[in-house]
């Protein structure tokens, strides 16, 4: 099956959730704040959010998957068949990804709340900040990965109103915000290990605004070196 890995991460999510509410005491830690002090105390229950997550996205997977495939079907020649069956890969694999890192910060949170019974002790709130900023930074870096492969659609990938003028520019886009993305990923990984605790999430914020500054601008400066080759050409 297509799809069995999608699901099946999301059906993981929903037994790891059922069973945690059995042991977790009613209420739960949920959020820390920047000073590493617990700033929300929330239901046991909300653990089921990354449950709903991950099904909103096994969904979103699914369906268009279908449609690019569907696409890929009526194309009317071989190229855009070739471009709309690889988009279809690659959103099952960025979905699949999307809700595998859904399902690693749902046993963070659970882990959390079990804590809880107890007092969490600064080290332990520096472990499961950590693991949370690791989990985002593997993210990245698999998005990073498949950028480069993503062929143009209105969907997923560096879209901007630059990157979306020609396939030349959108490839050059794709490979250039890809490399971004998987070197900030990796970035966010070694902050995550380096920096430790709650100095790890604030590095992350700032590698992701990075990020994003970047491949906007970026995309701006490859079209209008496109357009310069093109018009001395």
């Amino acid at each position: 099956m297509k799809n069995k890995w999608l699901i099946t991460l999301a059906a993981l999510s929903l037994i790891f959730a059922a069973a945690a509410v059995q042991i977790l005491p009613d209420r739960i830690p949920v959020h820390f704040g920047l000073n590493g002090n617990v700033d929300r105390i929330g239901s046991k229950y909300e653990v089921f959010l990354f449950t709903g997550i991950s099904t909103a996205v096994t969904v979103t997977g699914i369906l268009l998957r279908r449609k690019f495939e569907k696409e890929a079907q009526t194309a009317e020649n071989g190229k855009e068949a070739s471009h709309a069956s690889g988009n279809a890969k690659i959103c099952g694999t960025v979905c699949t990804a999307v809700n595998a890192v859904m399902l690693g910060l749902e046993c963070v949170m659970i882990c959390m709340g079990y804590s809880g019974l107890q007092q969490i002790s600064g080290t332990e709130e520096e472990l499961y900040c950590s693991a949370t900023v690791i989990l985002m930074g593997i993210l990245f870096a698999v998005l990073g990965n498949i950028m480069p492969k993503m062929k143009m659609n209105g969907l997923m990938g560096l879209r901007t109103t630059w990157s979306m003028k020609n396939d030349e520019v959108w490839t050059r886009c794709q490979r250039m915000g890809g490399t971004v993305t998987f070197f900030g990923g990796v970035a966010v990984i070694l902050s995550g290990i380096i920096l430790r605790g709650y100095p790890s999430l604030a590095a992350m914020m700032i590698i992701f605004l990075v990020i994003f500054a970047v491949m906007i601008k970026g995309s701006q400066q490859i079209y209008t070196d496109w357009e310069k080759e093109n018009r001395n050409g």
